[in-house]
């Protein structure tokens, strides 16, 4: 099967935060020595960006790019670290709130073009709620839905990727899965209008990652894909496969299967780990998973699949681990 466009975001050589270390778990370093540390990284060629948070100019950006040989793969508006969107960006109740959060997509559309980047990742995860009765839903729904045609009629000429996930910082996202992702993608009815898959948050919604992938290019809205890992209960964003290496292969089987030609963007938070070697590694894993999903097209598996022969399926990915020994 084709070979894999990959990209990552700058996440690994920042200071890295959370509410536990607030001053960072290392000395991160400046955007432009972040950019020239993943150019490095080998099997990665692009890199996943946040306006107006990382750059404010995109053509300046591109030509940046382009002298260290990188590709924008994605574009994120930054319209959920602000305290003025903590209670709701597209969907806030508050109209002055969300104009200013429409305005941020409409400008990171603006310069995502300019840059000359490949889509627009679209995350909300201000939007949604922490109580019972801690919203109005209707309403909720409603702005929420208003924002996204608003946004979506403003730039035709770039994709625009809705990336779902059930919680965090929100108790609970209304983009939360893969059906609502593809309902609104579907609602929408832009062409250039999809969903953004992430392995991660598909694992913390308890989907089978493989299984949405083959739903949303079914509906044909898959427009990028975050590859990482968790035990299922928290976006850890571990190293893709250090957790499910069998969902990581299944998934590269059948999004490749399936003909997806878009980004795959690593998205790895390494909080206690060098950001260069968990880059490493991550290609790694990757390409390993690449290859073992090569493996099971080569023996047939979707014969196997097909026949209802699911444990002969099992046993290609064990017969992986080496041959069977004596007992």
């Amino acid at each position: 099967m084709a070979a894999i466009k990959l990209a990552s975001n700058l996440v690994p050589f920042s200071r890295l935060t959370d509410r536990f270390v607030p001053d960072g778990y290392r000395d991160g370093h400046d955007f432009s020595t972040q950019l020239r540390m993943l150019s490095r990284i080998e099997g990665i060629q692009g890199v996943a960006l946040g306006w107006p948070s990382q750059f404010r100019d995109g053509a300046a950006l591109g030509r940046q790019l382009n002298d260290l040989g990188l590709r924008l793969a994605t574009v994120e508006p930054a319209i959920y670290s602000e305290r003025r969107f903590t209670r709701g960006a597209l969907s806030s109740s508050d109209p002055a709130v969300r104009r200013a959060a429409i305005d941020i997509v409409k400008g990171t559309a603006d310069q995502a073009l300019a840059a000359g980047a490949a889509d627009m990742n679209l995350w909300l995860a201000q939007d949604g709620f922490d109580y019972v009765l801690g919203t109005h839903y209707p309403d909720a729904w409603n702005y929420l839905m208003d924002s996204l045609q608003e946004v979506a009629w403003h730039t035709p000429a770039l994709p625009i990727s809705i990336e779902y996930k059930c919680k965090e910082p929100r108790a609970n996202t209304y983009v939360g899965n893969c059906g609502r992702a593809l309902l609104i993608a579907g609602r929408i009815g832009r062409p250039h209008v999809g969903i953004t898959l992430d392995i991660g948050h598909a694992l913390a919604a308890l989907e089978n990652p493989a299984e949405c992938a083959a739903l949303a290019m079914r509906e044909g809205l898959l427009r990028q894909v975050h590859l990482n890992d968790n035990y299922r209960e928290w976006d850890l964003d571990l190293i893709p496969g250090a957790a499910n290496p069998w969902d990581l292969i299944e998934f590269m089987y059948w999004v490749r299967k399936l003909g997806y030609d878009g980004w795959f963007c690593v998205d790895v938070f390494p909080y206690r780990e060098d950001g260069t070697e968990a880059l490493d590694r991550t290609v790694q894993a990757v390409d390993r998973a690449c290859r073992a999903a090569d493996a099971l097209e080569a023996a047939g598996v979707e014969d196997l699949l097909k026949a209802g022969r699911h444990l002969e399926a099992l046993g290609l990915l064990w017969g992986m681990l080496g041959p069977d020994g004596d007992g």
